[in-house]
């Protein structure tokens, strides 16, 4: 469960142009000597969208809550924008083993669980899910920020590249979507049935002006590059 996949879509170069200003122009110049008037000199940059996963993951493996075959444990998950430029974000979660999947449950409050075939329809605030490709994606705009002051206060594991927040309190900002998942549970049939498995945790992330909004990006950007 502990285990998570990050997926980062860059985007091929879109090009935003930038004027450098001189002493006394509000535009660059350049000045060839065959040409008698001055041409205008664009210099241009390719802007692209990067994200992490950040989770809390308690340490301690869950136990069975006692004197049943069920598991309950947290698990957080949000994804943040460490890059430069806005962007649209989607995850996509999958368990290793589907009949594990079918007797798990998602929360996002701790007090209603929903079955996983079920959650799409009781999602946090800013999710949305599409069944014909199995994404949730965050509708709301990722903005930069300062990537680096809000990493101050979690951990990375160099093992698995990820970022882990120290305990159960987590960040509501425009650089970061709110939880998608905060707590699971799985229902085993029984002693004999019970076993381990992963939770696999995909993220991809698009630069904004792909589109109007997230719908519109994502799908001029899988359009284009896919």
């Amino acid at each position: 469960m502990r285990k998570k996949i990050s997926v980062i879509f860059r985007s091929a170069a879109a090009l935003l142009v930038l004027y450098f200003a001189v002493t006394g122009a509000q535009e660059a110049l350049a000045y060839q000597t065959d040409i008698a008037g001055p041409l205008l000199n664009r210099t241009t940059i390719a802007l692209d969208s990067v994200s992490t996963l950040v989770e809390y993951y308690p340490s301690v493996q869950p136990e069975p809550t006692s004197g049943t075959n069920t598991i309950d444990y947290t698990k957080l998950i949000q994804v943040a924008n460490t890059g430069y430029v806005d962007e649209y974000i989607r995850v996509k979660l999958v368990f290793s083993d589907s009949d594990v999947e079918s007797k798990t449950s998602f929360s996002s409050d701790a007090a209603d669980y929903y079955p996983v075939s079920a959650y799409s329809s009781h999602l946090p605030e800013g999710w949305v899910y599409n069944s014909s490709d199995g994404f949730y994606y965050y509708t709301a705009i990722l903005e930069a920020g300062d990537w680096e002051e809000y990493a101050k206060n979690l951990t990375y594991d160099e093992s698995d590249g990820q970022y882990y927040y120290k305990d159960t309190d987590f960040y509501t900002a425009p650089i970061i979507t709110t939880p998608l998942v905060r707590y699971m549970k799985t229902v085993f049939d029984g002693p004999v049935d019970m076993r381990s498995y992963y939770l696999y945790v995909y993220e991809e992330s698009v630069p904004f002006y792909f589109g109007n909004d997230y719908a519109d990006a994502w799908e001029n950007y899988l359009a284009d590059y896919q």
